[in-house]
Parts: structure tokens; C-alpha cells; sequence
């Protein structure tokens, strides 16, 4: 399994120099390939080597091969429909021939135009969890306060876990999680963060100013940042529960289903791949199954009946069974799950 954690840097001249080299060099091997139709990395390697050598001598050999291959990269994802584009400060490929990174002793050493130099960082408390893992590849991003090297690092995946207790999960508006075991993750809060969000949004669009456009950025970014973490607190508490395997629903049903303005674009994708890997790391399955029915279904006897949930309360017409409809519906995807 892989993670990547995201390390801060001093922001340097010789960074910014080197990706600007860096980059102008990628580009150029996509014009290439995009005039060629190619982006196999040996046929470009071979046509473009020696030019980019003689224009970039401060360039080591190791980055440009580096560059080459996100440059072949880039034309493979987009399959030459349109033409990829480098910004000069864009992102910037290291692989384990161009940087070293002691992630116990906090530093590491980057191949630069400039020689192989030393860069120093404070490791955060939550990544010393990662220090033992192997080192594969990173990425330097340059802003305008700071560098940071996302760092990708591996281990062998855990023996997964051979019990069957499942935990039934229903995603949804009135409650962003209920798990089968009568426990609830409410969406007040959330809620009332997206409807304060939405309002200064509506606010700032009206004024249309460059000032406003600049305030909208932000607000964007403040509220996708609160959405992300609050996912991740959810995750956690899901994946902490005592079961082997944690059953969802399909989330492409439930977020197109989901008609509540204020939790409209909440992303319960992201809430799934958070789920699927925090506990493929200690070795519990997530599943998905069909999300048919699970609302219509009394989860004692088995009825089925379109009428058996009117808004938040599931009444069984057949037996009487009364419950919260959405943990009827999770305690349901954990009993359907076992007979697929």
C-alpha cells in the first residue's frame, strides 16, 4: 500500500531555477511527441536526448529522464486530443536515482541544476507513523511562500483480517453516516457550514468585482478543506468499529439521488476511497452493493414495500417494525451483503 505525505520545504532560488529548467525541458519533449504523434518514452528518449542536453547542460541526465517520462506521460493520459502544457513552476519529478529522503533524521537531498543539495524539515507528528516505509518517488510543488515535496512511500499490504462481522453503512442527507450497530454521524453542523458558505457565495457572486472573484477562491478553498477533513473524521470512526467488514452502498447512486442543497455536493466518493484505504491498512474489507431496496426493506421480517418508509421513519406494513429509516436501511446493506 502507498501514501504520500506532503513535506515543507524552504523555498530556495536553486528550486525555482531548477524547476523552471526542469520544466521548459518537459515541455519541449511534449512538443515533440505531440508533432510525432509518440510518446513512447525510448522513441523519445532517442529523438530529443542530445538536443535537450546541449540546451540544458545544467540539467543532470537523471532529471531528464525524469522530465521525459512526465512528458510521455502527459501525451499517453490526453492521447494527443489536445496538446499537454508545462507551467514554468509547474511540478517536478524525482525518482530515487534524484533524491534521498530520511524521513527519521528530517532531511533529505535533491538532485538540482545546481548539484546535489541538502534540504532540511520539521516532520509532522502524524507522518512519524510512515517512517519505516520505503521511499519510492516524489514530486516538488513550489508557491509562493514555500516548496513542498509530496514524498510517496510503500509497504506490503497487512494480512487481511478472515472474521465476517460486517458493518452495514447508509450515506446520506438527514445523516452523512448511520452504521448498522444504532450509531449515527449527524449533518447539523455540516450543514450549517454549507449554508453559511453558500450565502457568502451567492454574496460575492452578486458584487462580480475582481476583489469578490479573489474572496470566492478562497471561500472555495476553505470549504473544500473543511469537506475533506470532516470525510477523514468519518472514515476513522467507521473504520475504528470492532467488524471485518464494512458494507456500503454505491455512492454514484447516492450522490445523484441526493437533492438537499446545503449537503448537494458533498462527496461521498471521496468518503469511500478515505474508507477503503484507511482500512485496507490494517487489513479490513470494504464492499459495495446494490443500494436497491435497502430503503424499502424491513430489515426483521423482509417485507418489501415502497410504502414502508414515509420520510425518516421506516414502519413495516407487513410485521409493524418501526425504526429510523436510515438505520433500517444500514442494517439492511450489512444483511445483503452476506447473501451476495
Amino acid at each position: 500500500m502507498y501514501r504520500t505525505l506532503q513535506i515543507k520545504l524552504d523555498r530556495s532560488n536553486a528550486l525555482i531555477q531548477t524547476a523552471r529548467i526542469w520544466n521548459a525541458a518537459c515541455q519541449d519533449v511534449i512538443d515533440y511527441g505531440f508533432a510525432a504523434h509518440d510518446y513512447n518514452k525510448t522513441r523519445l528518449n532517442r529523438a530529443t536526448y542530445k538536443d535537450l542536453r546541449e540546451k540544458y547542460p545544467t540539467l543532470p541526465s537523471a532529471l531528464l529522464q525524469t522530465a521525459r517520462d512526465q512528458a510521455s506521460d502527459m501525451l499517453k493520459r490526453l492521447r494527443f486530443k489536445t496538446k499537454p502544457f508545462k507551467k514554468p513552476l509547474g511540478a517536478v519529478r524525482f525518482d530515487i536515482r534524484t533524491m534521498k529522503v530520511f524521513l527519521e533524521s528530517g532531511y533529505c537531498k535533491l538532485t538540482t541544476a545546481f548539484g546535489r543539495l541538502r534540504y532540511d524539515f520539521q516532520l509532522p507528528e502524524y507522518y512519524k507513523r510512515y517512517v519505516g516505509w520505503k521511499v519510492t518517488n516524489a514530486q516538488l510543488k513550489i508557491t509562493k511562500n514555500a516548496c513542498y515535496l509530496n514524498v510517496q512511500v510503500e509497504q506490503p499490504d497487512p494480512e487481511p483480517i478472515t472474521g465476517d462481522r460486517r458493518l452495514g453503512v447508509d450515506l446520506g442527507i438527514n445523516n452523512i453516516a448511520v452504521c448498522s450497530d444504532n450509531t449515527f454521524w449527524e449533518s447539523g453542523h455540516v450543514k450549517a457550514v454549507k449554508g453559511k458558505c453558500q450565502y457568502l457565495r451567492s454574496k460575492l457572486q452578486s458584487k462580480g468585482t475582481r476583489s469578490a472573484k479573489r474572496k470566492l477562491q478562497k471561500l472555495s478553498g476553505r470549504e473544500r478543506r473543511f469537506q475533506k477533513d470532516v470525510n477523514h473524521q468519518i472514515a476513522n470512526w467507521i473504520v475504528s468499529k470492532p467488524y471485518d467488514i464494512i458494507a456500503l452502498e454505491d455512492l454514484t447512486n447516492i450522490r445523484n439521488g441526493n437533492k438537499n442543497k446545503k449537503l448537494g455536493k458533498w462527496s461521498f466518493a471521496e468518503l469511500r476511497s478515505f474508507v477503503e484505504y484507511k482500512a485496507m491498512a490494517i487489513g479490513k474489507n470494504v464492499i459495495t452493493i446494490d443500494p436497491r431496496y435497502t430503503s424499502q426493506t424491513c430489515s426483521r421480517c423482509g417485507y418489501q414495500h415502497k410504502n414502508n418508509r414515509i420520510g425518516r421513519i421506516f414502519k413495516c406494513k407487513s410485521c409493524g417494525f418501526q425504526i429510523d429509516a436510515d438505520l433500517n436501511a444500514s442494517r439492511n446493506i450489512a444483511t445483503f451483503s452476506r447473501s451476495d
